[in-house]
């Protein structure tokens, strides 16, 4: 309510009291007319049908006599301070307590001394139903407090496991795959991989995820077998049967190996906050990480607002560096497409974020990853971006977002076979994320900054079909299509410009100098915009 001291204070930790505003106890005398207060207040709404109050308290006695009890309780309650009877409402079907009148203790708020007081301590009304209701209320209570309790993250248990069909190396070979998407899940989420094996009589914890690969041969040819199971539950999270060419494909990392292991951790991180439970600190962070990088890769201005708290949010949670990670990347397209009144201090906070990061969380690849691209795109350092890059490559092959980290560093650097080469690889190992307007995106503007219109364009059309509001694909491929002659969709485009961009033009496109189309502009792309002006 919005004056707790106009209100009638109801206290429920401990002993039953009231509190009339001016700081009068108005407790009432007798178990039944406290019980009955006490219901209302602990109840959503503060609201009972009458027939279920008499149940509750009167469950010995006759209809009539049980009404009768509950008119009289009322007269009682009514006649101890005028507060409390203009707060106490009594229809012919229910009654209730008014919420603007009422102010009830918060029951699961922190620093109250829940640990050594009850729930409507020594309140005995010897009625069996109300004390069943007692007993779940308290019930109640215990979980609440015990989800607001702050835990220590321990972290997801992760059991790598294969089992042995045809040879030894294809029993390490299976091992060997299992770990590498523990490994992704791990860069994601606090995360800890272990042996499937248990050797002895050993107790140990319950793991979280069991990651099972198995390699066979049909026909001649090895075919893996791919299962995650959510260990407590027996859910299957992912499976997927894939042919390979060659065995070795697992041990040189192969991209099609890549794109297996980047998918299946990538599905798995989707639904741990569905699976495990919400009190654990690793899973509340992770539903607001995966909550922001939706608001991320909007690119929207007001979403990569949301996207920094939610992103703050799973810090404060679970202070594991990869939020950090994230929250760097965000100020690095903040940047880039111009959406925030102070770039130096964005610029600042950008680098400030990814030290961070890399301070918590050096040996993730992702962190890794997210800080190369900050250090080429914003931060002007390609030569540490592409080292970063590769220590990200090197650890994890299978990060996707680290071989776009190297393509970005390369561009930068001038290399633009290399900037290709590694673009393709992202975005083939990233072909299946639900974000792969991200790698679309970013491999349009390699491909325009290497002088290849044509894959640009392919893969500005890829970024707005999986993105249909995504305004950097767009702008790129009106500048495209001019340039290729095809101006009926340039001005298509333009069009869709004007409906989702505030304040776009095509007199700002090509004239503003601070409007987020570097590469194109360096390249001298903008001018043949100017014949649909």
């Amino acid at each position: 309510m919005s004056d707790a001291g106009a209100a009638v204070r109801i206290s429920v930790i401990g002993p039953f009291k009231v509190t009339a505003p001016c700081g009068a106890d108005i407790t009432p005398t007798g178990a039944k007319n406290q019980a009955l207060l006490a219901i209302l207040a602990l109840t959503p709404g503060m609201s009972r049908p009458r027939r279920w109050l008499e149940d509750k308290l009167w469950s010995t006695f006759g209809p009539e006599q049980a009404s009768a009890n509950l008119r009289q309780a009322l007269s009682k309650l009514r006649a101890l301070s005028p507060d409390l009877a203009a707060a106490l409402n009594g229809g012919r079907i229910a009654l209730s307590l008014d919420p603007q009148l009422v102010a009830v203790q918060d029951i699961a708020a922190p620093g109250l001394p829940h640990d050594d007081r009850e729930l409507l301590e020594g309140l005995d009304v010897r009625d069996p139903e109300f004390e069943d209701w007692l007993r779940a209320e308290r019930a109640r209570l215990r979980d609440a407090i015990e989800a607001a309790r702050p835990r220590e993250a321990r972290g997801v248990i992760i059991e790598c496991r294969t089992d042995v069909h045809g040879t030894d190396q294809n029993a390490i070979i299976g091992e060997i795959l299992a770990n590498q998407i523990g490994q992704t899940v791990a860069d994601n989420v606090r995360a800890w991989r272990r042996s499937g094996q248990i050797n002895g009589a050993t107790q140990r914890q319950e793991g979280d995820l069991q990651i099972s690969c198995d390699l066979m041969e049909n026909n001649g040819k090895p075919n893996i077998f791919i299962k995650i199971v959510h260990i407590p539950t027996g859910q299957i999270l992912y499976s997927k049967l894939q042919a390979l060419e060659h065995a070795s494909d697992v041990l040189n990392s192969a991209v099609p190996i890549s794109a297996i292991v980047f998918e299946a951790a990538d599905r798995v991180i989707g639904k741990l906050p569905l699976i495990v439970e919400n009190a654990r600190p690793e899973a509340r962070a992770t539903a607001l990480a995966r909550l922001a990088l939706y608001r991320m890769f909007s690119f929207e201005a007001e979403s990569l607002r949301e996207a920094d708290s939610l992103l703050s949010q799973a810090y404060d949670v679970d202070r594991n560096g990869v939020y950090l990670g994230w929250r760097s990347l965000v100020r690095m397209i903040q940047l880039i497409e111009l959406l925030e009144d102070n770039p130096q201090a964005l610029r600042e906070e950008a680098a400030w974020l990814s030290q961070r990061a890399i301070e918590d969380s050096f040996d993730n690849s992702l962190v890794q990853a997210l800080v190369a691209q900050v250090l080429v795109m914003e931060l002007g350092d390609p030569v540490g971006g592409i080292e970063m890059a590769r220590l990200s490559v090197e650890q994890n092959p299978a990060n996707g977002f680290g071989w776009t980290a190297m393509a970005m560093s390369h561009m930068r650097a001038g290399d633009a076979a290399l900037a290709i080469k590694y673009s393709t690889q992202a975005r083939q190992i990233a072909r299946f994320s639900p974000f792969r307007q991200w790698w679309e995106v970013n491999h349009c503007v390699v491909n325009i900054a290497c002088n290849q219109p044509a894959e640009a364009i392919a893969a500005g059309e890829a970024a707005a079909r999986a993105a249909p509001s995504l305004r950097p694909a767009h702008r790129h491929l009106l500048a495209l299509y001019a340039m290729d002659g095809q101006m009926d969709k340039a001005l298509a485009t333009a069009q869709k410009l004007t409906k989702i961009e505030p304040g776009f033009t095509l007199d700002r496109f090509i004239n503003d100098e601070t409007y987020p189309v570097r590469t194109l502009r360096t390249k001298g792309l903008l001018e043949p915009i100017r014949a649909l002006l």
